[in-house]
């Protein structure tokens, strides 16, 4: 209950109090009959405290129903055929139903009440049918039912306020929560694009990295035999690690833009033939099937995924010797990378994989992976 609500009530209340004093004082009531009037008034004013206790509707309607049968009760008990005073009783309790119920609620109780407030009149035309009280008595309905309609339109718009109000408060929630949610995006986003600049970094200095060593151990056993030759690959050396450098620098100040990757293997033909310069590895790569169309989204992976199995290759299998085939099929790419290094009883699967798995799945592929003679890569990507 509002605090406006709450002072509107009180307000009714004390008008009914100073209604039923002068309504009291105008009869005059002695003895037995003033003892009785005051009870009902008592009773009456009993209903009325209800609505500051309880809540539930039903209890505010049943109170407003007993309100309605002591009052024709006190009429019923005054000593003239109609007491005004007390006649007017039934338009507050009509405005009270109006602030206390629903719009259907309030119009049953306002009808009850119009229904109790006629009952003086009806007995009055019984006993006296004459042109001025029937006259009066049209002249009461027609104020009664001005009084319920007026309050049935104020009570409709009131509705209407609330309903925009509550709608007002569920989006300001709703609103609330998107906004809770686009935060929460926000942060997986954040930790995915860190992830992804982690896998990049991985993927590409990794890669690098181990061509460069492989390069610099070259440099190191031709010193005593070729020097010439030695000071090129070492010239060599110091350009791929400055490209290294400056890749790296890239994936972190810029986050690269991979989707300006063709749409073909072009890429990844130019990074194993370049992987294979540096290392010396013997790299065989294919491509079978007829070519398809597909997303620089599908040629990242593939470039990420073939880079890293290069690397790992080289780094932990020291193979010499490479195949690698990318199958086309209608609905999906398929790719098999195959070495023939030390391989090993137990694939313990780190960063590398991981990352090539994630790669992959994020596409709706699969990868799966094998030691035996050598390390052996392969998988599909689905085609959208």
């Amino acid at each position: 209950m509002t605090k406006s609500r709450k002072s509107l009530y009180y307000v009714i209340d004390i008008i009914t109090i100073i209604i039923f004093y002068f309504a009291f004082t105008y009869e005059g009531a002695k003895d037995n009959r003033f003892v009785l009037l005051i009870i009902l008034f008592m009773a009456y004013l009993t209903m009325s405290m209800i609505k500051y206790f309880f809540s539930d509707n039903r209890v505010k309607a049943i109170s407003l129903i007993i309100k309605i049968l002591l009052l024709l009760f006190i009429e019923v008990n005054s000593k003239y055929a109609i007491n005004y005073f007390i006649h007017a009783v039934y338009l507050l309790i009509m405005i009270d139903s109006t602030f206390l119920l629903n719009l259907r609620s309030s119009y049953i109780i306002n009808f009850l009440s119009f229904i109790g407030s006629m009952y003086k009149f009806i007995n009055l035309i019984s006993i006296n049918n004459t042109i001025s009280n029937i006259s009066q008595m049209f002249l009461f309905i027609l104020i009664n039912s001005l009084v319920i309609v007026i309050l049935g339109f104020a009570k409709y718009h009131q509705e209407g306020r609330e309903k925009i109000d509550n709608l007002y408060k569920e989006l300001l929630k709703a609103h609330k929560k998107l906004q809770d949610y686009a935060d929460k995006i926000k942060d997986l986003t954040v930790v995915e694009e860190r992830n992804k600049i982690a896998r990049d970094l991985h993927d590409t200095l990794g890669h690098d990295m181990t061509g460069l060593i492989m390069q610099l151990e070259m440099v190191s056993t031709m010193m005593d035999e070729d020097i010439d030759s030695a000071k090129n690959l070492m010239e060599d050396s110091k350009t791929n690690a400055r490209s290294s450098l400056k890749k790296v620098r890239e994936i972190v100040e810029t986050f690269k833009d991979e989707s300006e990757k063709s749409n073909d293997v072009d890429d990844i033909r130019e990074l194993v033939d370049e992987f294979s310069r540096k290392t010396g590895i013997s790299i065989n790569f294919k491509v079978v099937g007829d070519k398809v169309i597909f997303g620089p989204d599908v040629t990242i992976t593939l470039y990420r995924v073939i880079q890293e199995a290069m690397t790992n290759a080289v780094r932990h299998g020291r193979a010499k010797e490479i195949s690698i085939v990318i199958m086309y099929d209608v609905d999906r790419i398929g790719f098999s990378i195959v070495d023939n290094g030390a391989g090993c009883d137990k694939v313990v699967e780190g960063y590398g994989l991981r990352g090539m798995k994630e790669r992959v799945d994020l596409l709706g592929g699969e990868l799966w992976y094998e030691s035996k003679d050598g390390f052996q890569i392969g998988g599909n990507i689905l085609l959208k």
